[in-house]
């Protein structure tokens, strides 16, 4: 017999084998109990949760010789058609590769003819949002006054792009993405059904890698039942797919918060070297960081892409909840230039560095709140917020004289950029000082040009005129 993939032969038939969309699963059967049972319905999400699954489920549901049912036989003819995609009255279409207004206009022409064997005669579109304009507007017609026995199921990961005349006339469903331990629970059973062995950090590694899509994790477990013999461990995960444990985010995090600049760099090019794509390490990094955020904002674990020993890690950080913000600033600032780059490796490489400069003391908290180079301090968080204004501070000079922070610039251009981000300065100056400050910016030579304005002051004071 030929071999079958884990996606094929596990393939849910029934409406209870469904992972995590126990919403529409409800709402569905619902309609079929009650025999309400729309001409249109759109099925939303991301890849791999179930979509087309479900639409055929539900094409089965209602063509059993038994139904319409929730529960189909899974024995008669029309269940074993449509479950092998056989079915003469149930028809997949392709909506990237039959995108065009003559294939609509063939659709619409078929519809017209009552189903052969089956009670519905079911259209199932799969990536609808790929049709052009023209086959949008071919099918608004027929979904306007649809033949009594046609059903429509559309499926798409990107229902923005559908157009609201069609949208309107649809029964939405939105399928959400499945969670680690939804996953995990599912490849846990389809790996006992094969009499595979697999440990439970195997199993969360793989499903998190999976990003919330079943069909994903499940070809992770073909590979890895093809490429381990014995027991699959989260080694094996790692070597497999190039994907890296919590503890090489937590031992990277760790050394950067020590100023290890050398072993920062040698762990970074280490995960490379084992097979990890730079642009996943930005991107677990990333991940990483907004669950050490969420743990520290007091987020239950349940909701978290991490494991419980992973948890206990992120608790004991010696990084607090602003220094974690500023990581991922300077990540987030960064993602465009890491994607476009030529050389990944480097891109990410100067990120880590620019995470060696951002979590440097400040010279305020060194100092006592009263730094010695304020122009230095300011320069560090500009540089990575907004480095316009980090190229206007560079060639001024910084003062800082007790409630007051003095900026002289070198031209009015200088001074009125300066003057409208004056509430982006102070809040950083607040956070550089640890008090609230005034910013007064004058341009260097101002007062050249008040030579009249000096004079009458002095006069007033009594002091002698130079």
């Amino acid at each position: 017999m030929n071999h079958r993939v884990i996606s094929l032969k596990y393939r849910p038939q029934d409406f209870d084998e469904l992972t995590g969309q126990s919403h529409v699963v409800l709402s569905l059967k619902g309609a079929i109990k009650s025999g309400r049972i729309g001409h249109a319905f759109l099925f939303a999400g991301p890849r791999g949760v179930g979509k087309t699954t479900a639409a055929r489920i539900f094409a089965k549901s209602l063509n059993c010789i038994e139904g319409p049912t929730v529960h189909p036989c899974q024995k008669c003819q029309s269940c074993r058609e449509i479950a092998f995609s056989r079915s003469i009255d149930v028809v997949e279409i392709d909506g990237a590769s039959n995108r065009g207004i003559d294939e609509i206009r063939n659709l619409r022409e078929a519809v017209q003819y009552s189903p052969l064997y089956c009670k519905y005669k079911v259209y199932i579109i799969d990536e609808v949002h790929m049709l052009t304009n023209e086959a949008f507007n071919a099918l608004l017609k027929t979904l306007e006054e649809p033949p009594p026995s046609v059903v429509f199921v559309f499926a798409t990961t990107n229902p923005v792009k559908i157009p609201q005349t069609i949208l309107s006339r649809c029964e939405r469903f939105i399928f959400k993405r499945l969670s680690v331990k939804e996953i995990s629970a599912r490849l846990k059973s389809i790996a006992q059904k094969e009499g595979v062995s697999i440990t439970e950090k195997a199993l969360h590694y793989t499903a998190v890698r999976a990003d919330g899509s079943v069909r994903d994790g499940e070809s992770i477990l073909e590979q890895l039942i093809s490429f381990v013999e014995g027991t699959i461990t989260e080694e094996d995960v790692f070597k497999l797919i190039g994907f890296l444990s919590g503890s090489f985010y937590s031992d990277l995090l760790e050394k950067i918060v020590l100023k290890r600049d050398a072993d920062v760099l040698v762990a970074l090019n280490q995960g490379i070297e084992d097979g990890a794509d730079p642009v996943e390490i930005y991107r677990g990094l990333v991940d990483y960081l907004r669950a050490a955020l969420l743990v520290h904002s007091g987020m239950p674990g349940e909701f978290l892409d991490l494991g419980d020993e992973d948890i206990c890690k992120v608790k004991k950080m010696s990084l607090d909840r602003h220094e974690i913000m500023r990581m991922l600033e300077v990540l987030l600032n960064a993602e465009d230039s890491i994607k476009r780059s030529m050389n990944t490796r480097i891109a990410l490489e100067l990120v880590f560095f620019q995470l060696l400069t951002v979590l440097e003391g400040p010279p305020a908290k060194q100092n006592g709140g009263n730094p010695g180079n304020i122009k230095e301090a300011i320069l560090r968080v500009l540089q990575v917020q907004i480095p316009k204004l980090a190229a206007l501070i560079q060639g001024s000079a910084v003062t800082a004289d007790g409630a007051y922070v003095c900026i002289s610039v070198k031209d009015d251009f200088a001074k009125s950029t300066l003057m409208s981000n004056q509430g982006v300065l102070q809040t950083i100056l607040k956070k550089l000082l640890n008090r609230d400050v005034s910013i007064r910016v004058v341009v260097a030579n101002e007062k050249k040009a008040n030579n009249l304005e000096e004079t009458i002051r002095a006069l007033f004071d009594g002091e002698e005129v130079r």
